[in-house]
């Protein structure tokens, strides 16, 4: 589930330089990307630290993916649309729709970006297999084991893109209230997310293309070899039967 709340205002005695008159927020979502409008640094990391105890599987200290958009409050502008520049999105205010279309399209930005790597080092372990084979031209039970990782790696990847980020959906934002529909495609549009994910599942394709033809191998493979199983087993049955029509059975046997 993904959540998103609006924060205390900081103490007036805070050190921050950060507006205490605009909202803070810090958004949630299950894909593992989080969200912090209007907070310093320092707190956004404590914060981080509270939230990565409740996660399954939290990325280590220092390894987060990171992305910084401004975003600048303009009350006079006519629409909740706001404008979107190459470095800042105007708003006209910061309240939990316009966070909601943001933060939807920070945290798919992010993720994507982890999503790519990931995408990157599976084509790295099956061009290993490639060269492996092509020297050898056998598998290895080690990489029978890597090539069945891949693939479940593979299409996970993919359902967790399209099912858990929704990144082919509108928010429910902009899909509830038209007015944040051009905030939701405008933001889209500046972080490029639909030619981003054309670029990763061209990649995921690639691999699984080349995957169901190394299957499909191994199926030939293990078929050949059952059915020289089933042949010695005939033959080995068809000489048990001449040696007892000949006699020579009780004869070897001594019955």
């Amino acid at each position: 589930t993904n959540v998103i709340i609006q924060l205390s205002p900081p103490p007036a005695n805070s050190p921050t330089s950060l507006s205490p008159s605009v909202p803070r927020y810090v958004a949630i979502y299950r894909f593992g990307s989080v969200v912090f409008f209007n907070i310093s640094h320092k707190e956004a990391s404590r914060l981080l630290e509270q939230i990565k105890k409740h996660a399954v599987h939290p990325i280590p200290v220092g390894f987060e993916r990171r992305e910084f958009f401004e975003m600048a409050l303009q009350p006079q502008l006519e629409t909740a649309a706001g404008k979107i520049t190459a470095d800042r999105a105007l708003v006209r205010e910061l309240d939990m729709n316009t966070v909601g279309v943001v933060s939807n399209i920070m945290g798919q930005t992010v993720a994507l970006d982890w999503h790519l790597d990931t995408v990157d080092e599976l084509l790295r372990n099956f061009s290993n297999i490639n060269s492996s084979v092509e020297s050898t031209g056998n598998f290895t039970s080690m990489e029978r084991h890597t090539l069945f990782q891949v693939v479940a790696r593979n299409n996970s990847l993919f359902i967790e893109m399209v099912g858990k980020m929704g990144i082919k959906d509108r928010s429910d934002t902009a899909w509830h209230l038209s007015q944040y529909e051009g905030l939701h495609e405008g933001m889209r549009k500046e972080f490029d997310l639909d030619e981003r994910f054309r670029h990763i599942e061209f990649k995921l394709n690639l691999i699984q293309q080349n995957a169901k033809f190394f299957l499909e191998v191994m199926h030939a493979q293990k078929s050949n070899t059952l059915e020289w199983v089933i042949i010695v087993l005939i033959s080995f049955e068809c000489v048990l039967m001449v040696m007892d029509m000949s006699g020579w059975g009780s004869r070897l046997l001594g019955i």
